[in-house]
This record gives structure tokens, C-alpha cells and sequence, in this order.
């Protein structure tokens, strides 16, 4: 589904995004799946914006997973939490990038507590079986989060 908006200066309407919990190796990731693709057009019609929240990733330190070096280490800034099935990934600026469900298994939830990160993925189209096929290219953007391992060990128990 497409979504068109005129001036994202007044502000994009709520992005819904599907997270998916996923364990690639033994590194906890998470999957985000974009609900719309939001197109940003002029008075004349023509497309000025390809993918508005794609965009605004970039524009707060996402990058495409072909530059491996510029996501490699937890983003300065970016945190992650888990409580009681509750997912919180917060932005330098305070913001969430989302705030929702994050179903998890035990094995996810101690790698990313051993580890102490999460590496972050989306991309503009397709489900989650897309993006992790497309990992290693400039179609998918990735971040990786710094998380407290005590928030990560109670959402599964003791």
C-alpha cells in the first residue's frame, strides 16, 4: 500500500511497522516491516521521495547493510529495551523508532543480552523473509542498538 504525502515538514503520519524477533547465527536481530510506503510529491505531482521513512532512517544513522563497517558497532545514542513483551528502541534524539510487541524466545533474548546489542534491520518492501535475503545490499538499512542485560533477562524469567 502507498501512502502520499505533500511536505513532511508537517509531519508524517503514524508509520505501523511489524517487528519480527529472528536470530541470525547467534546474533540477535530484529525485522521491521513497513505497514505502508509513504511517496513525498510536489505541487506539481512528481515524485521528490522515493520512500519517506527509508529517508528519515538514513537521516538518523541507518545505513545500507553493503557498508558493513557503518553499522558493525552499536550506533551512538540508540538503546534498546524488552519488558514484559514490550519492545522499546530509542533514538539519539529521545524519540521511539518503535515502541510495541516483540515475541522472543529464550535463546533470542540471551544473545542479546550476552552480547549486550541487537542488530536492527528494514527496508522498503517486501516481509521479513525478504529483507533477511537482501541483507548485504543497499535495499536494506541496518543499525545495531547497545542493551541492558537486566532488561533483557527479566522479559524471560530468571
Amino acid at each position: 500500500m502507498l501512502e502520499f504525502v505533500s511536505d513532511t515538514a508537517e509531519g508524517l503520519p503514524p508509520l505501523e511497522m511489524a517487528a519480527y524477533a529472528c536470530l541470525l547465527g547467534k546474533v540477535a536481530s530484529v525485522l521491521y516491516v513497513p505497514k505502508l510506503t509513504i511517496h513525498e510529491v510536489n505541487q506539481e505531482g512528481e515524485l521528490v521521495v522515493e520512500d519517506v521513512l527509508l529517508q528519515q532512517a538514513r537521516r538518523i544513522g541507518w545505513v545500507p547493510t553493503s557498508d558493513y563497517a557503518g553499522w558493525a558497532e552499536p550506533a551512538p545514542g540508540w538503546s534498546a529495551t524488552l519488558a514484559a513483551g514490550n519492545f522499546t528502541v530509542r533514538q539519539p534524539d529521545g524519540l521511539d523508532w518503535y515502541n510495541g510487541t516483540l515475541p522472543v524466545t529464550p535463546q533470542w533474548s540471551d544473545a542479546a543480552a550476552s552480547s549486550g546489542q541487537v542488530f536492527h534491520f528494514t527496508a522498503s518492501q517486501g516481509d521479513a523473509h525478504h529483507i533477511v535475503q537482501q541483507i548485504g545490499t543497499d535495499h536494506v538499512l541496518a543499525i545495531v542498538t547497545s542493551v541492558e542485560e537486566s532488561a533483557f533477562q527479566q522479559a524471560v524469567g530468571p
